[in-house]
């Protein structure tokens, strides 16, 4: 018996056929329909390719058009990521190419150290920084971040930081070895850390190596090496750059966190400003990037240019100041150094009229083209490690007591306020004493720094002697200081007073008190920033109650601060250009200008783009009498022969008024006459022709170890200013 065999049904089977093929059908449909066009864009750009171009970076120039920065040639070595033969650009691998071990010998670079913040444990830090040579705490001016900040800041980030560079290869291979179980820690050839660190799109040409040789830059694209390229980039070269650095700052490498805030103006390895002008003019100076579109192969290699847009040249800039006077004011300042043997010290000249700055000059200073193409670790070392801090620009960023320069606020509030006339006189003696709250018999003395007195004088003649007894007097305060209970029931009320030698009774004060004197010191725009076109700029204090008290609360404001404020110590902090601006106001009438360094900015073919425009920040609260009579008390300074800078000021057919000041700090160095002797800073600010102020001039001695004295040290060399600026105007 035949039997016919059963056909098998697969139903199952036919639904999952039916279903993928429908699939798919659905997934074609979808990546040619749906997605077409996504697929389509993504095809062009895998054969085509946008490279952006670099701006020309606009110049600088003084007031009458000399070049203090230009844009010299260079060569530089870059390497595009997606050209790369051993690395996968597009997932991520960005490490390990035999390409950078190559170009390495050839360019014979150096090694760097950098560290992951969130993979070292923070009881490594110390171990680190000590294995390292990497400091844990720093001045503010360093080029490099220390571990401290690092830690402190970025204990979570991802990022790589920069600990060391330029670490000899063989010092780099046995720090791998010392540091193999250091986790956070990375070794790198400095060029594949340039390359990671500054990675943004695998098409865009990433600059490892810059200020590179031009023989060797070219010995570098003989070898063929695949992905690199030698690329011609201007390096800013600054004009006798030892008077200029802290004016114009330096560009250098941009940071993480420039980047960050602006991706579309620039490239993760593009140079920006970091500080002075470089830095507060980068949207001025740094141009617009162009683009150029090619068609590259199946190699990536390129076939042929599609479009192309030009950059844009950064705008140029002029500025207020005059190279010549920047030039001679740096000499007179460094030999006025020189003389009172330190290191330190601020020289500014300003328009008194619209607030130009003529010249600022703030020493020890530093050689700005160090840092154009990547400044090294050994220099980089020596800066940082220099006392005199030469990267510190005392002229915006140093804050210090004014001493009796302070005076001219002093006066002009006590005038206004109607706490002295113009006629009124007080008698100075070698010193006052103030008695205690509770203690009538116990008392302070507060010295005139004459201590012989300066017999009866009114106004005028204590800025001419500069007497601090008349402005301890002008600023005591009218106030109630305590109440006494007497036998028979009835109540005595004290007021706030002093003593002059030899007298049974004490004289109440009746002066300004902390309150108008603030007032004024703000009026004169100490206490905030003067708002100049430079970073780093600081607001030096104005002390008042509310300050001190929030400061510390176990110490609240007390009459002899009032006193010792009067005359420019205690608490009180100005920057020199604070000061200078002080002294402009006094020399115009009263005219608080916003210092100024920009003259005007231009485009490439010269159109003026934005042009000089004097700012007035207020007009003091002064009258232009009571003004007048704090310039007669200045004058009297330089000519009359009790005079502090008398006669040391001498300018031909010029007249000079100024005020001296000799201000302390720190603890006592020594005992003379029974009177404790501080370190001091050496003060002058001046302002010339006294007829018809043009310029105000202030001159700073930094004290180191020394009790430096304004008439001794500072008035000489402002009047070499003086004389340098009338004669350069001639």
């Amino acid at each position: 018996m035949v039997t016919t065999p059963t056909r098998r049904s697969f139903p199952a089977l036919y639904v999952a056929f039916a279903l993928m093929f429908i699939l798919l059908v659905g997934q074609l449909f979808n990546m040619q329909v749906l997605q077409g066009s996504s697929y389509q864009t993504d095809a062009v750009k895998n054969r085509e390719r946008t490279v952006r171009t670099d701006a020309i970076r606009g110049i600088i120039y003084d007031r009458s058009g000399q070049k203090l920065v230009v844009n010299n040639p260079s060569y530089s070595i870059a390497v595009t990521p997606a050209d790369l033969p051993d690395i996968q650009c597009g997932i991520g691998k960005m490490t390990g190419s035999k390409v950078f071990e190559q170009l390495a010998a050839t360019l014979a670079t150096s090694d760097v150290i950098a560290l992951t913040p969130s993979k070292l444990p923070a009881e490594k830090m110390v171990e680190v920084a000590n294995l390292l040579s990497v400091p844990l705490q720093v001045n503010k001016n360093i080029l490099l971040t220390s571990m401290q900040d690092i830690m402190g800041k970025w204990s979570t980030s991802t990022r790589m930081f920069l600990l060391r560079q330029d670490v000899p290869v063989a010092a780099g291979e046995t720090l791998k070895a010392e540091l193999d179980q250091m986790p956070g820690i990375s070794i790198y050839n400095s060029l594949e850390y340039n390359f990671i660190t500054r990675f943004d799109a695998c098409y865009e040409p990433i600059v490892v190596a810059r200020g590179v040789d031009y023989t060797t830059g070219i010995q570098a694209e003989v070898t063929k090496l695949r992905g690199v390229s030698v690329i011609s980039e201007p390096v800013r070269a600054y004009q006798n750059s030892a008077y200029f650095s802290h004016l114009l700052g330096y560009v250098g490498p941009i940071s993480q966190d420039q980047y960050d805030q602006n991706k579309a103006a620039y490239r993760p390895d593009d140079k920006v400003g970091q500080v002075g002008l470089e830095a507060s003019l980068e949207d001025q100076l740094r141009g617009q990037k162009g683009e150029a579109e090619y068609t590259v192969n199946s190699d990536l290699q390129i076939v042929n240019q599609i479009s192309s847009t030009a950059p844009i040249t950064g705008n140029n800039v002029s500025l207020t100041v005059d190279a010549s006077l920047q030039i001679s004011v740096t000499q007179a300042l460094q030999k006025g150094l020189d003389v009172a043997k330190v290191k330190a010290g601020v020289a500014i000249v300003m328009s008194v009229t619209d607030g130009q700055v003529l010249s600022m000059v703030s020493l020890a200073s530093y050689d700005n083209n160090l840092f154009s193409s990547g400044i090294s670790q050994a220099d980089y070392d020596t800066l940082n490690g220099d006392p005199t801090l030469p990267m510190f620009d005392r002229a915006i960023s140093g804050a210090y007591p004014p001493g009796s320069t302070y005076k001219m606020i002093t006066a002009s509030a006590a005038l206004q306020e109607g706490v002295v006339q113009p006629d009124t006189t007080v008698y100075c003696p070698g010193y006052i004493s103030v008695p205690f709250t509770l203690n009538e018999a116990q008392r302070n003395p507060y010295y005139d720094w004459r201590q012989a007195g300066q017999g009866t004088i009114n106004v005028v003649q204590a800025l001419t002697v500069s007497s601090d007894v008349f402005f301890y007097i002008m600023a005591g305060p009218h106030q109630q200081d305590r109440i006494l209970h007497n036998d028979d029931g009835t109540d005595t009320i004290t007021w706030t007073r002093y003593y002059v030698p030899g007298a049974a009774k004490p004289t109440e004060f009746n002066g300004l008190g902390i309150d108008r004197l603030h007032k004024y010191a703000q009026a004169f725009g100490l206490g905030v920033k003067t708002g100049i076109d430079l970073p780093s700029e600081v607001s030096g204090l104005a002390p008042d109650p509310a300050w001190k008290i929030s400061s510390d609360p176990q110490s609240p404001w007390s009459l002899g601060d009032t006193l010792v404020s009067a005359i420019g110590q205690g608490y009180d902090l100005v920057t020199p250009l604070q000061l200078v601006n002080v002294t402009a106001a006094v020399a115009n009438g009263g005219t608080l200008y916003k210092p100024q360094l920009v003259l005007n900015v231009t485009d490439s073919s010269g159109k003026v783009v934005q042009g000089y425009k004097p700012e007035v920040i207020r007009q003091v609260p002064v009258s232009p009498e009571n003004l007048a009579l704090v310039r007669q008390g200045m004058y009297n300074v330089v000519s009359d022969k009790k005079g502090t800078a008398y006669p040391k000021i001498n300018v031909p057919g010029v007249q000079v008024a100024g005020k001296t000041g000799t201000a302390e700090f720190g603890d006592p160095i020594a005992v003379k006459d029974g009177k404790e002797v501080r370190r001091a800073h050496a003060w002058f600010t001046a302002f010339a022709p006294y007829d018809n102020p043009q310029i105000a001039v202030v001159v700073l001695l930094e004290g180191g170890q020394e009790s430096l004295e304004g008439s001794t040290y500072a008035v000489p060399v402002a009047n070499e200013i003086l004389n340098d600026y009338f004669q350069l105007k001639k």
